[in-house]
C-alpha cells in the first residue's frame, strides 16, 4: 500500500523551521507496512495544495498530510482537503470541549478562531490531541485515505503514538510489519564495511541491509519483514551472525542512537572500574561527552585538560624545556600522561588524547595525526592514528577512538 507524505507551512520552505516530522513520519509509517515514494512541501497557498493533492490521489493510497491544522487564518490543511473531496466541516464535539476547558482551566480568554482546532471532516474519523489543541483526522474516499497530523512535532508523535496506528492497522492490507536492529561499527569506513559485505548486500531479499556512513563511525540497520516479532528476531539473528564473520572485529553495540561514551560508562559500570582523561587536541569534549552519560560519576571523578606545552609539562612533571627536546606529540608523553593522570585521580584506567587537529602542523608532524595513551594496573600502551579530514571531525574521531581503545581493553 503506497503512502505519501504533505508537509504543509510556508515556514518550512523558507527554511526557517526544519522538517523533521518527514523524516519521523517515513520510518513510522515504513513500520507500519506502508511503502513510500513520494514526500512534499507545500506552502500555505489553497490552490496550491489542490494541485499537490490532486497529484498525490493518482499515486498513493493513503496521503498523510502534517501542518496547517491551527486556528490562524494560513492553517487551512483541513478547509482544502474538505473542498477536494467535497465535503463539509463540522465540529468535533470531544475536541471541541477539548479546547474550550483548555482556555478554562488556564484563566485565558479564547478568541473565536481557536474553535476551528476543533473542526473535522463530515464523515471522517477525529483523532483527538492529548498534546496539544488541534485534532486530527482519517478520511476514506473513493479507496484513497487522508490522515491529518498537527505540524508541533511534539502533538504530531504523541497522536500517531496514541490515536493513528489502530486506525492505520486495519487499513494495511499486508499484515506483516517491519523489524529493524541497528549495528554500529567503529574502525571501518562506510566504502570498506560495505564492500566486505558485498555479497550479503547484492543478494539481499528478507532481511535487508542497509549502511549509513556517521562521523567516525558506520551504522547498519538490519530489517526483517515479519508477521511476528520471534520470526523477526530469528531472522535478524541469523544475518547478524552472517555479517560478524566478516566485520565482527569493529562491532561496538546496538542502536539507532548509541554512543561509544554509552557504552564505555556501562562497561566501566559492570566492571566496578573507573577512569580518568586528560585531554590535549580535545580540549574537554571526552569528559563533557562522559559527564552527558546519568550516572557517569559513579565510574568516571574527574580528569584534566592539558591543551598547552607548559600544562602538559606540568601533568608529566617535566620542564617545557625537556618536553621541547623530547617532542609533545608521540608515544611517549601519551602514556606518561595517561599514568600520570591516573597516578593523581587513583583510577583504574588513564586516557591521554593528544595530537594535531590543525589548522596547521606542529613539530613537523601530519594535522589528524592522534596518540592515545592508556595506563592501567594490566600496563600502559599506545595506538596513534591519522584522520585526514577538517578540525571538527578530527575531534570527534580522538574521542572516540579514544574511548574505544578503553572499551576494548575493558572487554
Amino acid at each position: 500500500m503506497n503512502a505519501e507524505i504533505i508537509a504543509v507551512g510556508t515556514e518550512i520552505l523558507l527554511g526557517q523551521i526544519v522538517n523533521t516530522n518527514a523524516t519521523y513520519l517515513s520510518q513510522y509509517l515504513t513500520n507500519l507496512g506502508f511503502d513510500i515514494y513520494h514526500q512534499e512541501v507545500v506552502g500555505d497557498n489553497e490552490g496550491r495544495l489542490l494541485h499537490v493533492l490532486e497529484e498525490a490521489k493518482k499515486r498513493s493510497d493513503l496521503i498523510v498530510l502534517c501542518g496547517g491544522l491551527g486556528p490562524t487564518e494560513d492553517d487551512l490543511t483541513k478547509q482544502t482537503v474538505a473542498k477536494f473531496v467535497g465535503k463539509g466541516l463540522v465540529y468535533d464535539e470531544e475536541a471541541l470541549n477539548h479546547v474550550l476547558e483548555f482556555f478554562k482551566y488556564a484563566k485565558k480568554p479564547m478568541t473565536e478562531n481557536n474553535k476551528q482546532q476543533a473542526l473535522t471532516i463530515n464523515g471522517a474519523t477525529t483523532i483527538q490531541n492529548n498534546a496539544g489543541l488541534a485534532c486530527g483526522l482519517l478520511y476514506e474516499e473513493e479507496g484513497t485515505y487522508y490522515l491529518l497530523l498537527p505540524g508541533p512535532p511534539s502533538e504530531m508523535k504523541a497522536m500517531t503514538e496514541n490515536g493513528t496506528t489502530n486506525l492505520l492497522q486495519k487499513i494495511v492490507p499486508d499484515k506483516a510489519k517491519l523489524t529493524s536492529r541497528y549495528l554500529r561499527f567503529i574502525g571501518i569506513g562506510e566504502s570498506r564495511l560495505v564492500t566486505d559485505l558485498s555479497e550479503l548486500i547484492e543478494h539481499q531479499t528478507n532481511p535487508t541491509i542497509a549502511p549509513y556512513a556517521k562521523s567516525n563511525e558506520v551504522m547498519l540497520r538490519i530489517t526483517a519483514k515479519t508477521e511476528d516479532d520471534e520470526t523477526a528476531k530469528i531472522m535478524l539473528d541469523d544475518i547478524e551472525k552472517e555479517i560478524n564473520q566478516y566485520v565482527g572485529v569493529y562491532f561496538y553495540g546496538y542502536g539507532e542512537n548509541l554512543t561509544m561514551e554509552e557504552v564505555v560508562v556501562g562497561l566501566l559500570k559492570d566492571k566496578q572500574q573507573t577512569l580518568t582523561v586528560v585531554e590535549g587536541v580535545t580540549g574537554g569534549l571526552c569528559q563533557s561527552r562522559l559527564t552527558d552519560i546519568k550516572g557517569s560519576s559513579d565510574v568516571f571523578p574527574g580528569g584534566f585538560i592539558a591543551y598547552s606545552t607548559k600544562s602538559k609539562a606540568d601533568l608529566l612533571g617535566v620542564t617545557e624545556e625537556e618536553l621541547e627536546i623530547n617532542g609533545v606529540y608521540n608515544e611517549i608523553s601519551a602514556i606518561k600522561m595517561a599514568q600520570s593522570a591516573r597516578e593523581k585521580m587513583q583510577t583504574d584506567y588513564g586516557l591521554a588524547i593528544i595530537g594535531i587537529a590543525g589548522p596547521g602542523s606542529l613539530e613537523d608532524i601530519l594535522v589528524g595525526t592522534l596518540y592515545f595513551g592508556l595506563a592501567s594496573a594490566k600496563g600502559n600502551s599506545c595506538e596513534e592514528m591519522i584522520i585526514n579530514r577538517e578540525r571538527d571531525y578530527i575531534r570527534d574521531g580522538a574521542v572516540k577512538h579514544g574511548l574505544n581503545m578503553v572499551r576494548k581493553h575493558l572487554k
